[in-house]
């Protein structure tokens, strides 16, 4: 019996079952900052949403969800405001990779799909898959500037930077 419940405890299935139970264990409100009373392996990383769950409940994931939304949406309208076709196909591709790794994430989390080891966007902890993340939104960042760099000069926008003139001072 003790060696059947320690070969369930090494697959994918225990680790799905605690973090829907952890999930659910959250309540409407959370069990509060930093109080756990499951066992989830590798919660840092790949089952990082059932933290955020147990600990801040429904209220707190949808929280989250709706900044990732948040983020979706001005990142979508930076993208329809550009005027340059292949900073449209860098941002739509980024914009999807985004979508996928938040939906296929909390998707396996809840147990919808499968565990496939994608971390969930600026939360996971993972080194390269936040460094990647990060130089998406450097690229998005960069084509608002960009966009907005081009309109001013068609006379499209009010120029909105103030000139900073310097003086030498004797």
């Amino acid at each position: 019996m003790a060696q059947s419940l320690l070969i369930y405890a090494q697959t994918t299935t225990y680790q799905q079952a605690q973090g829907q139970i952890a999930i659910g264990s959250g309540g409407l409100f959370g069990q509060g900052f930093n109080v756990s009373n499951l066992l989830i392996p590798v919660r840092e990383s790949d089952m990082i949403f059932t933290v955020i769950a147990e600990d801040f409940g429904f209220i707190g994931s949808v929280l989250v969800i709706t900044l990732y939304l948040l983020l979706i949406y001005r990142m979508l309208k930076i993208t329809l405001k550009s005027n340059n076709q292949f900073y449209t196909y860098i941002s739509t591709g980024f914009i999807m990779m985004l979508l996928f790794h938040i939906f296929e994430n909390i998707g396996a989390v809840t147990g919808l799909l499968p565990l496939t080891g994608i971390p969930l966007p600026f939360i996971s902890q993972g080194g390269s898959a936040i460094i990647s993340n990060l130089i998406g939104v450097g690229l998005l960042l960069s084509m608002s500037y960009q966009t907005h760099l081009a309109e001013e000069k068609s006379g499209k926008t009010r120029f909105k930077r103030k000139k900073v003139v310097l003086k030498k001072v004797k």
